[in-house]
């Protein structure tokens, strides 16, 4: 059996994993635990949340903040442990791997990313861009000479790109813009206005219920949060988390209208012929799609499964090293 070929998609909140021949096999939080004595532990996504909450000595290290690197060995621990939770300790073969990352990741990231890999066992090691990740993932060609447009929304940035000939034509990546920042101003608004702290789950349940982008009509949720050391009902309406969708929304517009306005005519007559896809967790967000498409005048669909474009454009890259070697100069 030759080596495996390993997919990651490294997000700010979530890092998902994909084996060829084995489909998406994992999504964990991108978090890693620090033990009481200063040493690394091996606990990584969920096994480190549980880790924390049942040792005061443990603590919680998050590597990634805005889709950049923060913490670069907890970065360097959390590739490690993805690819020997793929692969195993023992190996005969050692593993191509594909990381997708934000475009506007700095070289000395890049660069600390695929040592990890390469220390970890990787035979290979490449790093690919995310929005030519998630195109890939969503079914779109990028070898020819047609245009595409791709938004990735994800928890800690945001990337839009016009993609033709395996290659970007025009890109912004927003760093710091995606869903987290929409999920702590709802949770601040919350605190301000009523006085209620509420966990992250119940935010969540916030944003599902209440937050539609391009609606005035008036939802109502009623929701107990923490007001100091006593629980506290609160009755919320859609139309008071306007300002957050507001400063959520014209952000990604305005990038995109500075893509599409450096983008070839010719390149901009298949995208409106094909439209743009929006990719990530952030996509799907109700409503943001016929906003975007309103701002821009070109249709704009969500894909089926948009937060699983990234990690699936991974597993396609892992049998196109050609592009790889072409377009992103990182291979070990």
């Amino acid at each position: 059996m030759l080596g495996k070929k390993v997919g990651i998609d490294l997000g700010t909140s979530t890092v998902r994993l994909v084996i060829k021949g084995e489909g998406v096999v994992a999504g964990e939080p991108t978090v890693v635990a620090l033990g009481a004595g200063g040493e690394w532990s091996s606990a990584v996504g969920m096994a480190a949340l549980d880790a924390v909450a049942e040792s005061p000595g443990q603590r919680l290290y998050r590597p990634l903040l805005g889709g950049a690197i923060v913490d670069p060995v907890a970065a360097r621990t959390l590739i490690s442990h993805i690819v020997t939770r793929a692969v195993g300790r023992q190996r005969i073969f050692k593993p191509d791997v594909v990381v997708a990352v934000m475009s506007s990741l700095a070289g000395d990231q890049r660069r600390g990313l695929l040592e990890a890999a390469v220390l970890a066992g990787a035979r290979t090691a490449s790093l690919l861009d995310a929005p030519f990740a998630a195109a890939m993932g969503c079914g779109m060609q990028l070898h020819g000479a047609n245009g595409h447009l791709v938004i990735d929304i994800g928890a800690g940035k945001t990337d839009v790109a016009v993609l033709a000939l395996e290659g970007t034509i025009a890109g912004r990546s927003l760093s710091g813009h995606g869903g987290q920042r929409l999920h702590a101003c709802i949770a601040e608004h919350i605190r301000r206005r009523h006085g209620a702290d509420l966990d992250a789950p119940d935010v969540e349940e916030v944003i599902a219920s209440l937050v539609r982008v391009g609606t005035h009509e008036e939802r109502r949720l009623e929701i107990t949060g923490r007001a100091g050391s006593d629980d506290r009902t609160v009755s919320l309406t859609s139309t008071e988390f306007q300002p957050c969708l507001d400063a959520h929304v014209r952000p990604i517009a305005t990038a995109l209208e500075d893509v599409i306005a450096e983008t070839p005519e010719t390149l901009l007559e298949d995208i409106r012929e094909e439209g743009i896809v929006l990719c990530g967790g952030g996509a799907r967000l109700e409503g943001l799609d016929r906003a975007l498409a309103a701002s821009c005048g070109i249709d704009v669909r969500v894909d089926g499964e948009p937060q699983l474009c990234a990690v699936r454009g991974t597993g396609y890259a892992l049998d196109r090293f050609d592009v790889l070697k072409r377009n992103f100069m990182y291979i070990r």
